[in-house]
This record gives C-alpha cells, structure tokens and sequence, in this order.
C-alpha cells in the first residue's frame, strides 16, 4: 500500500456544538469571532473625545479675543510712535543736508548768521529762504535741478492742530510768528510740509514730518526748528519754559512739551527733547517711546 497523503485545510471550520436533544448548535461568541481576524475595533466613546465642544470653542476663542483686546493697542502705539521717529530723522537729515547744500552754492560760511543779519529787515532773508527752499525740493525729490513746478503751497487755517498732550488746538496767534510758518506752508514732494520763517533774530523751520496725516500735534509730527546761527546746525527752536532766558516763551503761551499744561503753544519746545531722543518727563525712556 502506498503512502497516503493527508490534506489539511489551512481554512479550518469554525467548531460548534450540537446538541443531541433538540438539533440546535451553538458558536463561539461573536466577540471571540471577531477577535481572530480583526485588527483594529472602533470605539464610539474614544472618537467623541477628540473632538471639542462647542463651548470650549467659544471659551478658547473668548480667551483669544480679550488677549488680543489687552495687547493690540499697545502694539499699535508703539509702531505707530516708530513710524514717526522714523519720519522725524528723515526729515532733520533732508534739512541738514539742504542747509550745508545751500552753504556750498552761496559760498557764505556763516549761513544762518548770514540769513538773519539785522537791521534792515533782514535784508538777505528772502535771498535765504529761497536758496534753502530749492535743495530742500531738490533733495525732497531726488532731483539735481530744481524745478518750480513743483512747488505747492499749502494752508492749514482750517486744519485741527493739537498741542502735545491734545489738551488745547493750537492757533496761529499762540504762536505768535512762527504761527505763519504752520499754518501757511509747502508740500515736499516725501509728503512732508516744510516752511521758514525768519524772525526774532532766528532763523525757524516749521516741519510736519507726515503732511496733513494725523496725528497732527506738536511734538508728535509737527516740531520748530531752527538753524543754529553759530554753527549752522539743525537745533530746537525754543529751550524747554524752565532754562528759557526769554519772555517770548511767556508770550508763546508754553514752549514746554509737557504732559499736563494747558497752555495753547504746549509742544512748541519739544524739538529740544527729540533731537536728543529724551523723554521730557522720564530720563529713562527715549522720546518717541514715551509719547502721551
């Protein structure tokens, strides 16, 4: 007899019982059945657990809204002050520049001294303030002639122009005649306004940094200058109230940049603090970081 070769299924039969009294079989629990093929088995419960709610949604999105409340305004305050530091420097290079531009085409070494030679009238001050005028377009445009065309006078009369602290609208008459200077003015083509104004002995530049933009304040985009007749420098046009050795600033109606004056010409003396990036009322702090 040969050998017999037995074939085993490798699919067995499931197993069940019978039972012999009544015919019926009985299998394995489905559980167990299900155990021997499966590899991965749902669960209902696992799945809502990942998901939020619709209230924790709302909550975390409140969080984020009064976060957001809190810190925005501060960031945007501060960006906004870096914004016009950025449009301060500018402006105070672009005039440096005209000026020493403007020493070099007239040949004259003492420029500001020059320019507010009195008496007479200051009879060489529209000679000045025209030189001065045509490298500050040219510079503002980035042009090396001048050309008249584009020249474009502006007036402020109607304009709402702030003290330092907004406590009082300036007019032109709380700054008696450097008023004329602000409140009549020349559109740069940058955007910025730039006048002169050569009175009192001083030789005054009135720049709004942003043009007719807000914020519109002295001290904030809006400084007086003035062309220091020694060394033909850009300086302050006025010290701050308490080293002023001058009634003039009494009759400006407040030459400080201070925070609580309410006086109509408060701000007029903040170049002073600017142009050495100090705040008037925190040594501390740098000026355009502590703008009220």
């Amino acid at each position: 007899m040969g050998n017999d070769v037995i074939s085993k299924n490798p699919y067995p039969k499931k197993r069940c019982n019978l039972n012999m009294l009544d015919g019926t079989a009985t299998f394995p629990p489905t559980s167990s059945l299900i155990s021997e093929g499966a590899t991965h088995v749902a669960n209902s419960q696992n799945i809502r657990r990942a998901a939020f709610t619709l209230a924790e949604v709302l909550i975390t999105l409140g969080i984020i809204g009064v976060v957001a409340a809190l810190t925005m305004p501060n960031i945007i305050h501060k960006y906004r002050n870096k914004v016009l530091e950025t449009q301060f420097k500018k402006s105070v290079s672009v005039i440096s520049q005209a000026v020493l531009r403007t020493k070099s085409d007239t040949g004259i070494d003492n420029y500001a001294q020059y320019c507010v030679t009195y008496p007479g009238d200051y009879v060489n001050a529209s000679e000045c303030a025209d030189a001065l005028y045509k490298n500050i377009m040219m510079l503002g445009s980035r042009q090396e002639t001048f050309n008249p065309a584009f020249k474009m006078s502006v007036g402020r009369e109607y304009d709402k122009i702030m003290t330092y602290n907004s406590k009082q609208q300036v007019t032109p008459s709380s700054l008696l005649g450097i008023g004329n200077a602000l409140f009549y003015t020349n559109a740069l083509p940058d955007g910025s306004y730039f006048n002169q104004w050569i009175i009192e002995g001083f030789y005054y530049i009135v720049v709004d940094t942003n043009g007719g933009k807000a914020p519109n304040k002295l001290g904030h985009d809006i400084f007086i200058l003035a062309i220091d007749s020694k060394k033909d420098v850009v300086t302050y046009a006025a010290k701050p109230k308490e080293d002023a050795d001058s009634a003039l600033t009494e009759d400006r109606l407040g030459s400080p940049c201070n925070l609580s004056s309410n006086l109509k010409g408060n701000g007029i003396g903040c170049a002073y603090y600017a142009l050495q990036d100090v705040c008037p009322y925190d040594e501390n702090k740098r000026y355009f970081e502590c703008l009220p």
